[in-house]
């Protein structure tokens, strides 16, 4: 599943803090008792789940959520209290919505009030005190300064449209993108100054499901992470004249010292990363 998820080995061992050779072998083993190949690697290189690993995942998924609820409920104490939690509405979590609601069902002692907004607006919130557990976005790569810190999710980026073009054709690159101040504007803007291109707003929102929506509409060009790709949208490429992005990830940290708040998000940290 983190291989799946990190798109390599690399990354992948990072996060479970074992060799790449060790979940390699793990992998081949899982993948002689299945009977079939769930990866697939070319020079060895991940290049994407096969079919037969793309219906394993959701299954495999289920089973270690299940095994981590029932690990939790012998040796964890309830969580009892109120958690003021911020999601970005400006990046799709995973499963998040899920985790959450499972939590409450194991913890009917806990309170958990969320807001979602954008990561900006997120931030400045953490700052003020007014949320006790934030899920806030950044480049990948950047080092986590605390134990309150976990990255939970890494994804690539991609320049996204309605259909085929080339950016050598258009005069101006029409960018619909998020508000002022959010990592994937930055990153579409750098990127396109980096090859002397000029573009403009075409369209700007705070919200992930309008951003995508807008694309799809053909009003302009937009950079989405690996997740939120669907057979409506177009992915460009080198071919298409796009420069290179960088990817991002997401960092879930407790705001304030706490120990309630510390463990929710080791909660919620275990239960997405898995």
């Amino acid at each position: 599943m983190t291989v799946a998820q990190y798109g390599g080995f690399g990354r992948a061992s990072d996060v479970l803090a074992r060799t790449q050779s060790t979940l390699s072998v793990g992998l081949k083993r899982l993948e002689e008792d299945i009977g079939c190949r769930l990866i697939e690697r070319r020079q060895g290189h991940v290049i994407g789940l096969t079919e037969e690993g793309r219906r394993l995942l959701p299954a495999a998924r289920d089973i270690l959520q299940r095994t981590s609820r029932a690990i939790n409920s012998l040796k964890a104490s309830s969580l009892e209290g109120k958690v003021a939690l911020g999601v970005p509405d400006d990046f799709a979590v995973g499963n998040l919505h899920r985790v959450i609601s499972l939590c409450l069902e194991d913890n009917p002692g806990l309170r958990v009030e969320v807001t979602a907004a954008s990561s900006t607006v997120l931030s400045r919130m953490a700052e003020q005190q007014l949320l006790d557990v934030v899920i806030l976005k950044g480049l990948a790569g950047q080092p986590v300064v605390s134990n309150a810190e976990q990255v939970i999710q890494v994804e690539p980026l991609y320049w996204v449209s309605s259909g085929a073009l080339h950016f050598d054709d258009l005069r101006d690159i029409p960018l619909v993108t998020f508000l002022e101040g959010c990592v994937i504007r930055n990153s579409a803007v750098t990127a396109l100054n980096g090859v002397g291109r000029s573009h403009y707003f075409a369209y700007v929102s705070g919200s992930f499901d309008n951003i995508k929506k807008a694309v799809i509409s053909g009003l302009g060009v937009g950079i989405l992470p690996k997740s939120a790709l669907s057979e409506e949208l177009c992915v460009l490429s080198e071919a298409n004249g796009v420069p290179n992005l960088p990817s991002i990830q997401l960092v879930l940290s407790a705001s304030q010292s706490s120990e309630l708040y510390e463990q929710f998000a080791r909660y919620l940290s275990r239960s997405l990363i898995e």
